[in-house]
């Protein structure tokens, strides 16, 4: 490498993380006045249980495809009304002609923070720093270098809408919008994106249509989730781009969830390891179960 390059990148990736920190410090204290007040519907979040809203949630996740599979491990903690702390790390299995690797995948930390909560509306839009530890096993294609990065996560329930569109107030919109970049090294961006539809059975029921629902299906959402991922690096060169879409459907009340789908590839980046794989998640937020749990620092 020529070593007339290398200062450069890193001093272009520390004033991205430079830009990118006083920026969040800034939003948050722009936002010091939203509060999270939860609506009155059970929301799926992804597949490891992340959505807008702060909590106390812990899941265990997998995904099980032709060539890869895995579990992975979710824990957010509340330490205030209207923010939280969360970690996320993973176990993956590659499997190739004649060999199969194992191993960890790297360590993610996030700060959640709300910036706008609009109970009426039923809408929330939160604001996530996050950072990637190098900490995991190369050999299944973790990062040898630490990333830091934001993401901007909306929930917008449609409760709101006209009487003549009551039939749809069971639905819901949840998503986010990523980016990360490394801290040292050539500079790598990692842009994401996430859009799901939902549809609540327990609302449907509860405010909409009294009684229109057996017990057994009750706690029911039905959802279809977009996904889309694309590595740039510093030449604005990118890869290509990653699209899933993954129908799935939860069953989830104020305490536990059980979701499960199949993430099907859109094109060919996305199926590497398989056109097709099943994916499940086991979540439950603690403070229903031990309400001593639920205790924040910060009021």
């Amino acid at each position: 490498m020529d070593k007339r390059i290398a200062p450069t990148r890193q001093c272009a990736a520390m004033r991205s993380w430079t830009a990118l920190t006083a920026g969040c410090v800034a939003m948050l204290l722009c936002a010091s006045a939203a509060r999270a007040d939860l609506a009155q519907r059970a929301l799926v979040g992804n597949f490891i249980g992340y959505d807008a809203f702060p909590e106390n949630y812990l899941s265990i996740s997998g995904s099980v495809a032709r060539a890869q599979n895995g579990e992975s491990l979710y824990l957010e903690k509340t330490i205030s009304p209207d923010s939280s702390f969360s970690l996320f790390a993973g176990y993956q299995r590659l499997e190739q002609p004649g060999e199969t690797t194992t191993g960890f995948s790297n360590l993610s930390l996030a700060y959640k923070h709300v910036l706008i909560s609009i109970p009426r509306h039923e809408f929330m839009l939160s604001l996530a720093p996050e950072a990637e530890l190098p900490v995991g096993n190369r050999s299944i294609g973790s990062e040898s270098h630490t990333r830091a990065g934001f993401d901007l996560i909306f929930a917008k329930g449609l409760g709101d809408l006209a009487e003549s569109l009551a039939l749809l107030r069971p639905a819901a919109l949840e998503g986010d919008i990523g980016w990360e970049t490394k801290v040292t090294g050539a500079r790598d961006d990692l842009v994401a994106a996430t859009a799901e539809i939902e549809y609540s059975l327990a609302y449907l029921d509860e405010h909409v249509a009294r009684f229109s629902v057996t017990h057994a299906l009750r706690n029911l959402t039905p959802h279809l989730d977009f996904d889309y991922a694309q590595y740039m690096d510093a030449h604005r060169n990118s890869t290509a781009p990653d699209f899933e879409l993954t129908p799935g459907v939860a069953w989830l009340n104020s305490t536990y969830e059980i979701n499960l789908g199949v993430q099907v590839a859109l094109n060919h980046a996305s199926s590497t390891t398989g056109a097709v794989a099943f994916v499940w998640l086991l979540g439950v937020s603690f403070d229903q179960i031990v309400p001593a749990l639920g205790w924040t620092p910060f009021h």
